[in-house]
């Protein structure tokens, strides 16, 4: 409904007819994000607006023409979507008449210092706080970082520094970012001593050394 539109009492809650987004934007351009999460039903009512210039309300039998221009993005890999049946090869290929390709945020770090600014300004504004920048050094942090989440993430992480400081430059103390914890392979103690005796220790009563080093 939220792209198609709906009329009164077509499901539950529908307390009133709800113009579309296509229908809203017709004779313009409306920019479709993450459209690799799209359900396959409402990929196949998407096609059809591309190839027909059509579509019915959710509830209603009444066609309506509509002449959008379509921008799509999403960070997933639509063709690798197209082989696993996620996404409707001929949809893909109506979509991709031309494609920009932009690397994520790992691969153009050159970016993040006109970003942070760019997301400072917007949370000061959000949050009436009187922050004048970012430290140099909490720089270089964001820098290092790899960025899983993307510019979304870095975007959130300069927000929470917005809130959580308590001065006018954000330090090093207010960068609050995700690392997963390295995974650490467990051993039993007497493994450990026992790799520490035989590498150290080419003597032949190696048992009671073992024993005195595990008591101690």
């Amino acid at each position: 409904s939220e792209l198609f539109g709906s009329e009164k009492g077509a499901f539950t809650g529908s307390d009133k007819k709800r113009i579309g987004r296509f229908e809203q934007c017709n004779g313009g351009t409306i920019f479709l994000d993450e459209i690799g999460d799209m359900h396959l039903s409402a990929q196949a009512k998407l096609l059809r607006v591309l190839q027909d210039g059509s579509f019915e309300r959710v509830g209603s039998n009444l066609t309506i023409n509509t002449d959008v221009r379509i921008i799509a993005a999403s960070n997933k890999d639509l063709h690798d979507a197209v082989d696993t049946g996620s996404f409707r090869e001929d949809l893909y290929h109506r979509l991709n008449v031309f494609s920009i390709y932009i690397p994520p945020l790992r691969e153009r770090k050159e970016d993040i210092q006109l970003l942070s600014e760019y997301f400072i300004a917007r949370a000061v504004k959000e949050t009436d706080k009187q922050i004048k920048g970012i430290s140099p050094e909490a720089l270089e942090v964001l820098m290092t970082y790899n960025w899983p989440g993307n510019v979304r993430e870095l975007e959130n992480v300069i927000k929470r520094s917005v809130v959580v400081s308590t001065g006018d430059i954000i330090g090093v103390n207010n960068i609050d970012l995700y690392e997963k914890p390295l995974k650490k392979e467990l051993c039993a103690l007497t493994d450990v001593v026992d790799n520490l005796i035989e590498s150290a220790i080419a003597i032949d009563d190696k048992p009671d050394i073992y024993h005195n080093v595990v008591s101690s």
